[in-house]
């Protein structure tokens, strides 16, 4: 008998246990790797070696990212002004406004995974619709599916569109949004100006290539979170509640676990989309326990590059009634690829 979701979220309930020490611990390690990694880009006298510090830079922001993300869900820490103030802090490195991620992910994402017109992140555009697009559009649609174009797509599409200085029609939550953009704006131009202080070369190394790594980095993971040749988009909301697609449509990437820790665990998304409350150093656990139990909850595969080239290739738009993903040409991209709720 396959076990239902409410069930499986009652399995892993106990995994949301959070502490105090753990968390400040990798805080202050993922804020040390940052800084350290930043300010040697930025100093260092020899070209490679700061493009060495400047890619661990890169690496540290995402890092710090992952810890704001969960600090923004309120599982990492057990307090909650401390998560507030956590996430902030954290979300600097990469110029996340926190209260434009609240509301777009835990708020937007989370609550309509997949569903078209709803949950905006690597939202797939039908035939008609691409067709429908000035050919400049369609040009970087096409741009965003290729390897290099997933960080293009999530600077211009969710970073910029969605996050910064994003409006929003409750004055309250404007306010938060106007003032946690400004904070990232001011980190930005002081880092950028100390960088420009010393010259081209730091601010290249040390300040613009570690974001836009940062930015690809981004791209890739939430295009493997959610976008796979098995993975349906629904248009109609009725149907998406039925298949109970909000943790469905989730993939498990498995990483080398080294890759895996170095990003604090958040590849392994079905058991975070089944409990946004489980903090990333109890996700390994959680994800165990799921995969166990029932595996046809989501996606679950090794990640490899060829495979990332190859979901890039077959996941281009998509057919909402026959669920199946299309080339640019409109043209199925697999034999046999409608989705079926195999529950």
């Amino acid at each position: 008998m396959q076990t239902s979701i409410p069930d499986l979220r009652a399995e892993i309930r106990p995994m949301r246990a959070k502490s105090l020490a753990l968390p400040v611990a990798i805080l202050a390690f993922d804020l040390l790797l940052y800084g350290a990694a930043t300010w040697f880009a930025i100093t260092s006298a020899g070209t490679t070696a700061s493009w060495l510090f400047g890619t661990a830079a890169g690496v540290g922001i995402a890092m710090l990212f992952v810890v704001g993300h969960d600090a923004c869900h309120g599982s990492f820490t057990p307090n909650r002004r401390l998560n507030q103030w956590i996430g902030r802090l954290s979300f600097l490195p990469s110029l996340t406004p926190f209260t434009g991620w609240e509301i777009g992910h835990n708020q937007t994402h989370h609550v309509y995974t997949n569903l078209k017109g709803r949950d905006y992140v690597w939202a797939p555009f039908s035939k008609a619709e691409f067709d429908a697009l000035p050919a400049w559009r369609r040009g970087l649609e096409r741009c965003y599916r290729t390897p290099p174009g997933v960080g293009l797509y999530y600077m211009i599409e969710i970073w910029w569109r969605r996050l910064f200085f994003a409006p929003n029609e409750d004055p309250r939550r404007r306010i938060g949004m106007l003032a946690d953009s400004a904070l990232c704006l001011v980190y930005g131009a002081v880092l950028a100006a100390i960088a420009l202080a010393i010259g081209l070369r730091p601010f290249f190394a040390g300040v613009l290539w570690p974001f836009l790594l940062w930015n690809w980095t981004m791209g890739w993971a939430i295009f493997e979170h959610h976008t796979h040749p098995r993975v349906p988009w629904f248009a109609d909301e009725a149907e998406w509640r039925a298949a109970e697609a909000q943790s469905r449509c989730t993939v498990h990437a498995v990483l080398p676990k080294p890759l895996d820790l170095l990003i604090h665990n958040i590849m392994q998304h079905t058991a975070h989309h089944l409990d946004v409350t489980i903090p990333m150093y109890h996700l390994t656990e959680a994800q165990a326990a799921v995969e166990a139990t029932c595996r046809n909850v989501a996606v679950v595969e090794p990640w490899s590059m060829g495979r990332f080239f190859r979901h890039l290739r077959i996941c281009r738009l998509y057919d909402f009634e026959r669920r199946c993903w299309l080339g640019f040409d409109g043209k199925p991209a697999l034999d046999g690829c409608v989705w079926r709720d195999h529950r």
